[in-house]
């Protein structure tokens, strides 16, 4: 009774069988990351992601928002079609993001969309250092096709709005470890709100590395 008891614990402190749900469709995990103030969550039914999150910002050396992902090794395409409800903060931010860890600190990538509409590639590219950012012109806020790809030390970012396909727009180079965490972001951009994003049609693809050649 005591070994069963002591693993009981122990899966109950546990922080992956903290966030694990039974049910999240290409995904296996979701939570918090960076502890935000208000409890985010994340629901997927009839083949749509209900994200919501709260959190002060993905940026500068920390972060805060809810997290839905899974373990990737190697190259990678994951798209999404998103929109934000409601009304909110006009930089609130959702989209894809491939990260190191759980850290709030930690190396990560992502392409987001702005509760205005702005579009942005950001990247992290050494724990603990600031956010960088390439950020778009934008006409406002729609629903958009967005889809992050990593091919070795590359993420590219393609965006599409209201029905578009999606192109290519920009690039970074960040050097992460496998395995990676990837997966959908959403963060409220204020401490003491709450934000929803509608994920539809979200799929995953692993890529095979580009074949060399003998000369």
């Amino acid at each position: 009774m005591s070994s069963l008891r002591q693993l009981m614990i122990a899966c109950l402190l546990s922080p992956s069988a903290f966030a694990q749900s039974n049910d999240l469709g290409i995904f296996s995990n979701a939570g918090d990351v960076g502890g935000p103030a208000i409890k985010g969550s994340a629901v997927f039914s009839s083949g749509q992601y209900r994200v919501t999150g709260s959190g002060a910002n993905i940026w500068a050396k920390q972060d805060q928002f809810q997290y839905v992902w899974r373990e990737m090794t190697g190259n990678f395409t994951v798209m999404a079609t998103m929109r934000f409800l409601g009304q909110g903060n006009e930089h609130r931010k959702a989209g894809i993001m491939v990260r190191q860890s759980l850290d709030t600190d930690a190396i990560y990538a992502d392409v987001v969309i702005h509760g205005n509409g702005m579009p942005g590639l950001q990247w992290r590219s050494k724990q603990g250092e600031d956010t960088n950012t390439f950020d778009l012109p934008f006409d406002g806020p729609g629903t958009f096709k967005v889809k992050l790809v990593r091919t070795g030390v590359r993420i590219y970012m393609f965006i599409a709005k209201d029905g578009a396909d999606p192109k290519e727009i920009a690039h970074t180079e960040v050097s992460f470890r496998n395995p990676v965490l990837v997966g959908l972001a959403v963060c409220s951009h204020q401490a003491d709100a709450s934000d929803t994003v509608i994920f539809s049609a979200v799929s995953m693809e692993a890529q095979a590395p580009p074949s060399s050649k003998a000369q």
